[in-house]
Formats: structure tokens, C-alpha cells, sequence
């Protein structure tokens, strides 16, 4: 027996002697946790073997036999006399070990995600001592009895339910809806792996960043940190543990906004305006780099919605003349967008991104690229250093709901949208049922989703229909290729129009128009003369992330309305209008009640905008046809 090993054994000891020591203080009992306690309190309904895989001994937590206990600290460090058995049979294995390694696997009973030594306690604690990451073990994982009245058994039984067809065997995540995220963040990353390579240890890579997580002070769970690495950054294979290391500090700010949300912020058009510069801040020139980079996940064809994306982005670039160099990336279905972003545009100033679906690429970049001030069109989001913008469309949808409730004869209006297949955001189809009934109290409201595809707008045709035949005879449509009336403004993507009893267009009434020039010229003049970033330290420590919100006070979105609506009509819309863009009126001014009856707005209050903007309930009125 070296001297090596029992000096080991007792620097071990000591710390295991300090561990019992801290935790008697705080009147804990400080010694090695017990399973048996826990299965009796619980119960357990199955027990099941699991396949001998390698598991991290961080989630090695305690003993499955009460007699082990008292030899061991809670940390798993040994606590008796050096003069004993225990202490002899230790300082061999540890001497075994530091010769050619302990081979043996050990035995755990795997409960609620982690793990009791049945077999090996001595292995498991010389391993701990020389900070070993994981280990070769037999599983035998004990089901509890389920429980309706305690989350935790809740959220294990959905774990159950996700390791049946998932590649993680053991990872916790906080909420049960966050294995659905997990699944399919872990497909669709399996689709790009080269076959060719064979297939990773899903689980060594899981164990692998845990033990780079353990080295960087995060506090959010070892689970949750995971899936938002991996929605980033992918899996973390062919990465240095330095490196991965260090890509978990860059993601440290957004795994904190996760652990603690901050309060949303939106950011209006009156809040730009004030705040512009100090005069000296304005002479200094905050920002001198002139080159804006616009990111792209689509064609950008004149009359399409990305289109008019571009054609925001050309009207700033004439306005500004050279004091800009707006550049255009396209990045639909590219696997390496992440490279041509960092390349393209990590030199840039600003960085705006016309569509959500790249997301988690446009974090990446972000994180990893501070002084680009990125933008991305989408609703709030709670992503650092991402700052969001979004148009008011529902203020301009109310008016075509005014508009609707003016023009039907029959007392029926219908708003056809494509059928989606998760739960929608409703400030729209809820604006303009206000709209309509607050000038038509008695009217119908159909919102018409059967058969209507998001993919193939040509099937908004068979959806108006639809709406025909149900009395409709004033409907809302996504724009489409069929539909060819005078006086339809060319480009525009939603109409308001009237229709017979087969549902054949007859009239353009008006559309809810978008006007990204004035935006994005509003925001580069800010980004250049250095109130944009006046704007978004206001308030930093509270929230971070700004979302832009601009509706009809700041142009983004407007009305246009057909020649129908001279006079009488015109004035109201007019009227509310103006009345909307200074502040004045909110079509959400309650008492707002939804469809099943429950008050979502009280009298006399207006909706925060917050509220609107991640609204997804119907209000009372609204009829859905699907």
C-alpha cells in the first residue's frame, strides 16, 4: 500500500469531515442520503432494468443501503477513522485506481432522475474524490406510484413517456411541455447528422456538457441549459471541452433571461420620439458604421410579403443615400446560414431579419457577435440581445372590421385563415370582431379555417365559399391568385371584399396595408445618430430585450379603402383612424369578454400591450367554421 493512497484517504476524509460539519450547522444530518426512505414514502409502482450504459456521477446522490450511509459524507467523501476496515478497503481501490483504473461498473437504482449506489459505493466516492465525470453502471430504474397531486411524478411520467422514443436516457427538464421542444430539437438535428460517421452517444454527449455546465456558474437546471444549447448550437460533438466551455458563457445571458424572465417591453412610436440624443451625444456620432444587413428566409418577389420586406429596405436605401450600405443575405435552407451570418454580417452595425423561422441561428449570432444590434421581424420574444419588431396589424384590421359591419346586408362577415396546427395568436380576428359589431352589434362573425392551407393560398378561394354559403356576404381573405376585382390595390396580401351568395368576389371594400419604409428608415436614422441606442439602455437592468411595436401613429400599417366608402363610411374610418394613430381610442377598451363567457378586459381599461400582443383567446361573437 503506497503512501500516496493514504494520504489521499486522507485529504478525502477531511473533506468529507467538513462537508458533515457545514451541513450539522444547518441542521441537516450531513450524511450520505438513503433510496429506501424515499420508496417508502412514495412507493413504487414498477421495476425495470435498464441497458448498463455510463452514467455522470454528479447525478450519483446516494445509497440504496442504510448501512453505507454512515461511512460517508453527504458529498459521497469518506468520514471514518483511517484505522478501520472501511478505510483500508478504500486506500486500496484508491491505489487500484491510480495504477490502471477502476474497471468494475458499479450498481444504482435510477429514481426520479437520479441515482443510488446498490453496489460500488467505495468506487463512486474514489472516483468523486479525483472528480471523475461519469462511470460504467448497471440500472435498475424503480417507477413511482403516480400521483395526480404532485408535479415532480408528473413530470417524470412524461419523461417516461419522451425516453420511449428520445435519445436523452436520462435528462430532467422543468416543465412536462419541454420534452415535446426536446423531441423535436433532437429530430430534426438527427436529420443533419452524415450517416456515414455512425451514430453518436447521445448520452456521453449530455454527460459531456454537464461536466463543462458544473465549470460555469449557470444556475438555471443542467436540463433546460441543455435544450436551449442544443436549439442553438446543435449537439455538442467534435468540440473541445475549453470550447464548449466557453460557448456556454456566451449563452449564460440567455439561459438567465430563461431562469428569470424579465418584464416584456415594448417599445412605441412616442417612445422613439423621446428619445432622441443630447445635442453633445448627437455631435459625438455614436455610430459611424454605415453597413445594415438585411437577412432573408424566402423569395423576395415584388408582391410577396418578403417583397415588401425589400422594397422598405430599397426606399430607406434612397432616402439615406450614402450615409448607408445596406446589404441583402439569402439564407433559405441553408445549412452553413450560421457561417454566411457571421461572415456576411459580423462586421455589420445593424442586422435586421425578416422572418423567425432562423432563430435559433440568429441567437447564435448574436450571442457571439455583440456589436451587430440585430433586430428580428417576430411577436415577443425573450432571447438576449435579440430585440424584436412588429406592426400593430390589428389596428388597421379593426377598420376593415368597421368597414365589414357597414357593408354587409345580410348581417354575416367572415374572416378566412389558413387552419393551423398550433394554438394561433388572436388580436386580429378579435379587432376586427369588435370592429364589426361596433357598428353591427347583431352581426356574425365566422372565422373560416376548413380546408384553408397556409402553404397554398389558392385554397382561401374554396374558404370564401365556404363563408358564402353560411350567409356571409362581406369576408376578409388572405389575398389570392383568382382573386381579380377593380380597384384591388396591386401588392397588398389581405382584402376586405364583398361577394354573392356563391361566393364569387363582386367588390374591393378596403385592405389593411403595410408600409415597412417608414420602419426601417425610422430605425437606421435612430441607429446612426445614436438615440437607438439611447432607446434600448433605457431601463437595461429590468429588461434587455426591447420589442418594437409601431401600428398606425408611426405609418408601419395603414388602411386602404375602396371607392365604396365615400361619405358616411369613410368619415367613421377616417375618424377612427386618426383617433387610433394619436393614442386616443384602443379597439381593445374593455369590458372585453371572450367566447366562453369570462371577462378578459374590464370596463372601462384598455388591454396593456402586452396583452395584445400575446392574446390567444376569441372574443364573444366569433363563430369558428373548421
Amino acid at each position: 500500500m503506497s503512501q500516496s493512497a493514504n494520504d489521499e484517504y486522507d485529504r478525502a476524509r477531511k473533506r468529507g469531515l467538513k462537508d458533515v460539519s457545514m451541513r450539522r450547522a444547518r441542521g441537516e444530518s450531513g450524511l450520505l442520503p438513503v433510496l429506501n426512505a424515499k420508496r417508502e414514502e412514495n412507493g413504487v409502482l414498477a421495476v425495470v432494468d435498464q441497458p448498463m450504459r455510463a452514467i455522470s456521477l454528479n447525478r450519483v446522490v446516494g445509497t440504496y443501503q442504510t448501512s453505507r450511509a454512515n461511512s460517508f459524507a453527504h458529498n459521497f467523501m469518506p468520514i471514518l477513522s483511517p484505522d478501520t476496515e472501511f478505510a483500508h478497503k478504500w486506500i486500496n481501490l484508491c491505489e487500484a485506481h491510480l495504477q490502471s483504473g477502476i474497471r468494475d461498473p458499479i450498481r444504482v437504482y435510477e429514481y426520479l432522475w437520479k441515482y443510488y449506489v446498490a453496489e460500488g459505493n467505495k468506487r463512486v466516492s474514489v472516483l468523486k474524490f479525483f472528480e471523475a465525470s461519469s462511470f460504467e453502471a448497471e440500472i435498475i430504474r424503480l417507477i413511482p406510484q403516480w400521483d395526480d397531486s404532485d408535479p415532480e411524478i408528473d413530470r417524470y411520467y412524461t419523461f417516461l413517456a419522451y425516453s420511449k422514443k428520445g435519445v436523452f436516457s436520462d435528462i430532467e427538464l422543468s416543465e412536462s411541455r419541454k420534452y415535446e421542444r426536446l423531441y423535436r430539437v433532437e429530430q430534426l438535428l438527427i436529420a443533419e447528422l452524415d450517416p456515414s460517421l455512425g451514430k453518436p452517444d447521445y448520452n456521453a454527449l449530455y454527460t459531456r456538457f454537464e461536466d463543462a455546465y458544473l465549470h460555469t456558474n449557470c444556475t438555471l437546471s443542467l436540463g433546460d441549459a441543455f435544450l436551449e444549447y442544443l436549439h442553438i448550437y446543435g449537439f455538442p460533438t467534435n468540440i473541445m471541452p475549453d470550447e464548449l466551455t466557453a460557448r456556454i458563457l456566451t449563452l449564460k445571458p440567455q439561459l438567465d433571461i430563461l431562469e428569470h424572465p424579465p418584464a416584456p417591453r415594448v417599445v412605441q412610436e412616442e417612445d422613439a420620439e423621446a428619445a432622441e440624443p443630447a445635442f453633445f451625444s448627437r455631435l459625438l456620432s455614436v455610430h459611424r458604421n454605415p453597413k445594415i444587413v438585411f437577412a432573408y428566409a424566402g423569395e423576395r418577389a415584388q408582391n410577396s410579403w418578403l417583397g415588401a420586406h425589400e422594397q422598405g429596405r430599397l426606399a430607406m436605401q434612397t432616402e439615406l443615400g450614402d450615409k448607408v450600405d445596406s446589404r441583402v443575405l439569402d439564407l433559405q435552407d441553408r445549412e452553413d446560414a450560421y457561417d454566411m451570418l457571421s461572415t456576411e454580417a459580423g462586421d455589420a452595425g445593424l442586422l435586421f431579419v425578416t422572418t423567425p423561422s432562423m432563430m435559433n441561428t440568429i441567437l447564435r449570432f448574436a450571442l457571439e457577435h455583440p456589436n451587430c444590434l440585430t433586430l428580428v421581424y417576430s411577436r415577443m420574444q425573450h432571447h438576449y440581445r435579440l430585440h424584436t419588431y412588429f406592426g400593430r396589424y390589428y389596428e388597421a384590421v379593426f377598420l376593415c372590421g368597421i368597414a365589414a359591419g357597414q357593408h354587409t346586408k345580410t348581417g354575416t362577415v367572415a374572416y378566412v385563415t389558413p387552419k393551423l396546427t398550433y394554438t394561433r395568436f388572436t388580436s386580429d380576428i378579435n379587432a376586427f370582431t369588435i370592429g364589426v359589431r361596433s357598428v353591427r352589434p347583431d352581426a356574425r362573425v365566422l372565422m373560416v379555417t376548413r380546408d384553408v392551407d397556409p402553404r397554398r393560398m389558392e385554397t382561401c378561394e374554396p374558404g370564401v365559399k365556404t363563408a358564402a354559403s353560411l350567409g356571409a356576404d362581406t369576408v376578409l381573405t388572405p389575398n389570392y391568385a383568382s382573386l381579380m376585382l377593380a380597384e384591388l390595390p396591386y401588392g397588398v396580401f389581405t382584402a376586405l371584399i364583398s361577394v354573392d351568395s356563391e361566393g364569387k368576389p363582386t367588390r374591393y371594400l378596403a385592405a389593411p396595408d403595410w408600409n415597412w419604409e417608414r420602419f426601417y428608415t425610422a430605425i437606421v436614422k435612430s441607429y446612426l445618430n445614436g438615440s437607438l441606442s439611447t432607446l434600448l439602455s433605457i431601463d437595461r437592468d429590468e429588461s434587455p430585450i426591447a420589442n418594437f411595436w409601431w401600428g398606425l401613429g408611426g405609418g408601419v400599417v395603414d388602411i386602404r379603402l375602396g371607392s365604396w366608402s365615400s361619405g358616411t363610411p369613410n368619415n367613421l374610418i377616417r375618424y377612427l383612424r386618426g383617433s387610433i394613430a394619436r393614442n386616443l381610442y384602443n379597439p381593445f377598451h374593455g369590458p372585453v369578454t371572450d367566447n366562453e363567457g369570462i371577462v378578459r378586459i374590464p370596463a372601462h381599461t384598455d388591454a396593456a400591450p402586452a396583452e395584445i400582443i400575446k392574446m390567444r383567446y376569441l372574443v364573444e361573437g366569433v363563430e369558428v367554421i373548421e
